[in-house]
């Protein structure tokens, strides 16, 4: 939007031939999933026990931004291959399954990539699978757990099996004798008459009665997120990097009619042209634009974002 302030100091707006609405969708649309991705990173980066309600809001946005900008992806390829989009009929039967779409993500990425971004995160195989799978998991079901476990005993708690999974790929390592010597001065002090009356449990549901109880709750809720939020980072990296590939794309056919101008003009003339060619077309936005808190590395998540 270009803007210029009058002698009056009132603001005059450039006047713009008529916004195609698909472009407004996409920008829209992408905005939208960028911003959820770092609403739900941000807020699990924070989650432990005494925030249980965080890793619930964390997977809600996280899930649902995954799910939106996999379809921007599939969206885009088909606008890029044949010059229009997905109707509505072909874009729900893809589902909602995260694994399914980040497997189509992955062809994608593979038929225009010689080396694949997944491989730059050293995310194993395995690790990604099971991610993939709790993250698909919860948004189908495991996001209603607590209502459901009103009625139904057993269920997936997915606070609990979060945990699980982070641990088993990333044991917490031994205490420190520092910690050890902070867990003992913390019930020591209690057994001199400061309590505190509260009733609370930790991730898994256990009560804790005891300061060292708490402080450990505490400093294995911060491992299972530093070791966490990176991966669900890289993912939705990945995912944004695929996206990007697409940035700025006219379709095919007004690809191929500006590839045949090329050999027969030059300079002023060549733009000139090119421009009618790209009149009865739309351009897809520059994604990168909305993604741009993706763009850092593991490094950044845990020097700036898990402080």
């Amino acid at each position: 939007m270009l803007m210029a302030v009058s002698e009056e100091g009132l603001l005059m707006f450039a006047k713009h031939e008529t916004v195609d609405k698909r472009w407004i969708a996409l920008c829209r649309e992408s905005d939208t999933a960028a911003g959820m991705l770092e609403v739900g990173i941000r807020t699990l980066a924070h989650a432990n026990f005494s925030r249980q309600n965080l890793y619930y809001a964390g997977f809600f946005n996280v899930t649902i931004a995954m799910e939106r900008v996999c379809k921007l992806v599939l969206e885009s390829k088909k606008f890029y291959e044949e010059g229009e989009f997905l109707k509505k009929g072909e874009l729900s039967n893809y589902g909602h399954s995260l694994i399914d779409l980040y497997q189509e993500v992955q062809k994608i990425e593979e038929a225009f990539s010689s080396e694949a971004y997944s491989k730059q995160d050293k995310i194993s195989a395995n690790e990604l699978k099971d991610i993939l799978t709790f993250l698909t998991d919860f948004a189908k079901k495991d996001r209603y757990y607590n209502l459901e476990s009103l009625t139904k005993n057993g269920g997936a708690d997915p606070i609990k099996r979060w945990k699980q999974l982070i641990l088993r790929y990333h044991p917490m390592p031994e205490l420190a004798e520092r910690q050890r010597e902070e867990m003992r001065k913390a019930d020591m002090h209690g057994e001199e008459g400061v309590y505190a009356d509260m009733l609370c449990s930790d991730a898994e549901g256990n009560n804790i009665e005891k300061p060292s109880e708490w402080l450990r709750a505490e400093w294995e809720d911060k491992h299972v997120q530093n070791e966490g939020v990176p991966i669900l980072y890289s993912i939705s990296r990945y995912l944004s990097k695929v996206l990007d590939h697409f940035s700025g794309a006219y379709p095919v056919r007004t690809r191929v009619a500006e590839k045949k101008l090329d050999k027969q003009f030059v300079g002023q003339i060549l733009m000139m042209e090119k421009m009618k060619i790209r009149k009865g077309s739309i351009q897809l936005p520059c994604y990168s634009d909305f993604f741009d808190f993706f763009e850092h590395d593991n490094s950044w998540v845990k020097d700036c974002l898990l402080k």
